[in-house]
C-alpha cells in the first residue's frame, strides 16, 4: 500500500493526502501515519465501490465483485467506466461526502 499512497498518478492517494494536511495530521509518527493513510484508503475504496454497485445494471453485479475480489484496479476502473454512464460524478460525489465526514464538515 504504501507504493500506491506514494504514487503520483493515483488520484486516490493523493486525495487522501490532502485530507490529512487539511486536517492537520502530517505532524504524526511516520508508522501511525502510514497506517492513517492505509485505513482512509481502504475507507475510501469500499465506500465508491459501494456507489459503483449501487449503479450497476444488476446483471453486471456479479462479476463486477469478482474484479473486486481479484483487486485489479485497472480492469474494476475500465468495467465500471463501460457500464455507468456519470461514473466521474458518482466517485466525485462519494469523494466529497467521505472529505465532508472525515473533516466534521457537515
Amino acid at each position: 500500500m504504501n507504493q500506491i499512497l506514494q504514487k503520483v498518478e493515483d488520484p486516490l492517494a493523493q486525495f487522501i493526502n490532502r485530507l490529512i494536511e487539511e486536517k492537520g495530521l502530517n505532524d504524526l509518527e511516520s508508522e501511525i501515519l502510514e497506517q492513517v493513510k492505509k485505513d482512509l484508503y481502504a475507507r475510501l475504496e469500499r465506500l465508491i465501490n459501494a456507489a459503483v454497485i449501487a449503479h450497476l445494471p444488476s446483471e453486471k453485479i456479479e462479476y463486477f465483485e469478482k474484479l473486486i475480489e481479484r483487486s485489479d484496479q485497472g480492469e474494476i476502473q475500465s468495467f465500471a467506466q463501460r457500464n455507468i454512464p456519470n461514473l466521474n460524478e458518482i466517485v466525485a460525489s462519494e469523494m466529497l461526502q467521505f472529505r465532508n465526514t472525515y473533516l466534521n464538515l457537515q
